[in-house]
């Protein structure tokens, strides 16, 4: 399917070792890059309970800023968001263990 990013994130060399940091369009694995329209952003798997939060950004302008509070995840689950933007990407703070295997997909909605 074009325009979407199904990934897992244990133990990326992309992420510190705790397994934060962000993942973009030039990161392993890869967030692909949007086509503009609605899409969905969804995660799942071993996210710690406490205080780990998966946040999508959306770049406007030279500035890389929220896509809303419905997609800033704190648990598995989910949003459908619509943007004209096609650089996008996911912020993870407060991971515990780099090798914590979480799911995650944005893919369009049709």
């Amino acid at each position: 399917m074009p325009y979407s990013t199904n990934i897992n994130i244990a133990s990326s060399s992309s992420l510190d070792s705790s397994g934060n940091g962000m993942l973009t369009s030039a990161t392993t694995p890869a967030i692909n890059p949007l086509k503009g329209g609605t899409y969905c952003f969804l995660a799942s798997g071993a996210i710690p309970a406490s205080g780990c939060t998966l946040t999508l950004q959306q770049k406007v302008g030279g500035n890389y800023v929220d896509v809303g509070d419905d997609a800033v995840l704190t648990g598995a689950g989910g949003c459908v968001f619509t943007t004209s933007q096609s650089d996008v990407r996911v912020v993870i703070a407060g991971n515990n263990a780099s090798s914590n295997s979480i799911d995650i997909v944005i893919a369009p909605v049709q």
